[in-house]
């Protein structure tokens, strides 16, 4: 199930609509036995204990720990403990752009790079830190008719970011003893990503990212799909789309530029690309973007 979907399990109090969904304890149990994917997850174990299934990776998940699991992965979650209190936050590429941006470099990415086992195990203090701007966030979710919600959202999700920043800071001086748990597909897999988030708007092709890292395209996308689920050509699109959609959002930036700087033949071709991911033209996203306004 993917963050559309599962929304659709939840009271509107708890999301706002293909931006960020908000799963608190009292609901967490709705999560239990699902299959989510093509989601961007923050999950935080306050209390308790939880089997989770990353991709081909199981592993027990004991509070208080927190989870980063990139949109590339599939998450399954088990054997919920009776006494588990978990939170999960789900948000969309636009959403973490919009209440990010400006926003300095952080330790953030660190979380990519224990893929094996990307457990981070925090202090009852840091866990209390967390728990508190993620109900912040739930309050404002749950004003439904408060004029800036959407605004407040962004705004406690960014400070939710910082606040796990600066946890991640705080642990920097722990990073180079995870580097025994990262196994050769995991470097595939972590340089792989490096590559598209650097390189996606220019290289397209899966030859340039196999050269890169000295291995076949056969190689490099049995590796990626027995890790993620996804196909290496997914991911690269997945990358795209999403800074595609994000261009689209700011009316002053033609087409024909968007097509241009993510270095497509021509805006034809662009649009081709477009309406394969989303199954509607840029023009009519753009348009029904606008309807959508209140």
């Amino acid at each position: 199930m993917t963050q559309k979907e599962l929304s659709l399990l939840f009271s509107p109090d708890c999301y706002i609509s293909e931006q960020v969904l908000l799963v608190s304890p009292a609901n967490f149990y709705k999560l239990e036995n699902r299959l989510i994917e093509n989601s961007r997850i923050f999950l935080l174990v306050s209390n308790g204990s939880v089997n989770i299934s990353l991709g081909n990776q199981s592993c027990e998940m004991k509070a208080p720990a927190y989870l980063d699991i990139l949109d590339t992965m599939t998450l399954k979650m088990t054997n919920f403990s009776s006494d588990l209190r978990a939170w999960c936050l789900f948000i969309t590429f636009e959403f973490a752009c919009e209440s990010l941006k400006n926003l300095r470099p952080g330790p953030l990415n660190r979380m990519t790079e224990r893929q094996t086992i990307p457990i981070r195990i925090f202090s009852a203090q840091d866990n209390a830190l967390i728990e508190n701007q993620l109900c912040l966030l739930k309050d404002t979710l749950s004003t439904q008719t408060h004029y800036y919600r959407q605004e407040l959202a962004q705004l406690y999700f960014k400070s939710f970011s910082l606040e796990l920043g600066n946890i991640m800071f705080a642990q920097e001086k722990n990073v180079e003893q995870s580097a025994s748990y990262i196994s050769k597909q995991d470097l595939i897999i972590l340089n792989f990503m490096k590559l598209v988030s650097t390189h996606f708007a220019t290289e397209h092709q899966l030859d340039f990212y196999a050269n890169a890292l000295c291995i076949s395209v056969k190689h490099l996308t049995r590796t990626v799909r027995k890790m993620t689920g996804k196909t290496p050509h997914t991911i690269i699109c997945d990358e795209i789309l999403g800074h595609a959609l994000h261009m689209l959002d700011d009316d002053s930036i033609p087409i024909s530029r968007i097509a241009e700087e993510l270095h497509f033949a021509d805006q034809a071709s662009f649009c081709k690309f477009f309406k394969a991911q989303k199954k509607k033209s840029p023009m009519e996203y753009r348009r029904r973007n606008h309807t959508d306004l209140p």
